[in-house]
């Protein structure tokens, strides 16, 4: 059933429970906000909608009536990438996760890099060292991703600007393709899924302090575009908007990273 269905009877606002909210989540999540499915609409969820209101021409007023559920049943999955770019499905996968608050560390960032030190165990003096989620991790979520599907990350690959000589060039920006940028005193590494006329969005880690989709300007230089060696170049090539209307932006102050060994 579609939510302008759902929806028929009057709209839905904060405080409202069951499976029209759930339904309401699902499309802002698959539209790239981190929220939960829990089917509670509270203050998480009406944020999030009033920037996808915001960004689609319609009243930020965080109430599902009926312009907005037709805005949201538009909505779709991103399209499966398993077979072309099996580490962005992964990404994809693990979207959400979050460095823990305080002097606390997610467990599940400090278990990506031993499971790559499990997987390739050369990489254990570069990558073994890390033990705070507080320690910039873009490049860890990359190698992350690429190790759990059987491809070897970059040497160093918590330094993000080691990812710009690894694997092999692409020319041409296409969902799963490793983005690298550069900055005074290192860089950013994370997955390119789709664009607009000004912006890439791309998925990765340590963007915001999680593992979320944040719009890049196009107006910032790429240093690399880089496709796992030995993995067929794709052919499909770069894919419009369809990811990131409503994306929210990451903060500037997390949107690029850098280790702080092997820089």
């Amino acid at each position: 059933m579609t939510i302008a269905a759902l929806v028929a009877g009057g709209p839905l606002r904060m405080g409202a429970t069951g499976p029209a909210v759930t339904a309401v989540q699902l499309a802002l999540h698959n539209a790239g906000y981190d929220l939960e499915a829990d089917g509670g609409f509270g203050t998480i969820t009406q944020t999030a909608l009033k920037a996808f209101e915001a960004s689609h021409r319609l009243r930020p007023d965080g109430v599902v009536d009926a312009p907005t559920a037709q805005a949201l049943d538009k909505i779709a999955p991103p399209p499966s990438v398993l077979k072309v770019a099996p580490w962005l499905s992964t990404m994809r996968a693990i979207t959400g996760t979050k460095e823990a608050p305080s002097s606390k560390d997610n467990p599940f960032i400090i278990e990506m890099a031993h499971e790559i030190v499990r997987r390739y165990p050369n990489l254990k003096g570069n990558v073994g060292w890390y033990n705070h989620d507080s320690i910039a991790w873009c490049g860890l979520g990359i190698g992350y991703v690429m190790a759990v599907n059987g491809i070897k990350p970059a040497s160093t690959p918590l330094s993000a600007l080691a990812w710009a000589t690894w694997g092999q060039r692409l020319k041409v920006s296409t969902p799963g393709a490793v983005m690298v940028y550069s900055r005074t005193g290192g860089g950013h590494v994370t997955l390119y899924e789709s664009e607009d006329v000004n912006f890439y969005y791309c998925r990765g880690g340590n963007q915001s302090d999680s593992v979320n989709v944040t719009k890049i300007p196009k107006s910032r230089p790429i240093k690399a575009l880089r496709w796992p060696a030995g993995v067929p170049l794709p052919t499909a090539g770069r894919k419009m908007g369809a990811t990131g209307q409503a994306v929210k932006a990451g903060s500037e102050a997390r949107e690029f990273c850098r280790a702080t060994r092997g820089a």
